[in-house]
């Protein structure tokens, strides 16, 4: 099977290390690899985005992720935004994912995963909707010390619960929804 080289943009290192560890469960083989440009903020990424694009193409890259959290913003408009931004430039295929509200509301769909990656004695309550928490990674850090008493280091532990988390508990979060059929298209054909 061919190697397929995924551009992605996102807004920060850990963002793309959530989505490496939820893309090697997603795929048959480890049959891809990403290049990447990380903006630290999310208006650096709304205005690099098209260049960046441009270079990825220019890499080899086949596909396109670009990830910016929803925090404030309206889904609509900011999708629109970067659907242009990356329109026509190149790509066989792109994808535009929107968390809401932040990425880590993915990583609280798993309260197992929460569990082993911070050796908890119980396993902790998780919203049954975590898309509908405004700061998650302010609830994911209260969780992680009500349960455990440790920190929470979202550079350090998202990767990890990404890890650990079963792929089938991410169902509860929409904005997810469209990566695995993006990846069967993309990667596993």
């Amino acid at each position: 099977m061919t190697s397929v080289n995924i551009g992605v943009i996102a807004e920060e290192y850990d963002d793309v290390d959530v989505l490496y560890e939820l893309t090697c469960k997603l795929t048959l083989e480890n049959n891809f690899s990403f290049s990447k440009f990380i903006s630290h903020g999310c208006g650096k990424l709304r205005n690099k985005c098209r260049a960046w694009s441009h270079i990825l193409v220019r890499r080899g890259c086949s596909h396109l992720i670009v990830i910016h959290d929803l925090d404030t913003h309206n889904e609509g408009d900011l999708r629109d935004q970067l659907e242009q931004s990356v329109r026509g430039v190149g790509f066989t295929g792109h994808l535009i994912l929107i968390p809401v509200y932040e990425i880590e509301a993915w990583l609280l769909s798993d309260p197992l995963a929460l569990k082993q990656t911070f050796n908890m004695s119980k396993t902790p309550k998780v919203p049954v909707h975590p898309e509908t928490i405004r700061h998650p990674k302010e609830h994911l850090r209260d969780i992680v010390w009500k349960s455990c008493k440790k920190r929470y280091i979202n550079t350090i532990h998202n990767k990890k619960i990404a890890g650990a988390i079963r792929i089938e508990r991410l169902s509860v979060c929409p904005s997810f929804s469209l990566y695995p059929e993006f990846l069967n298209h993309s990667v596993n054909n």
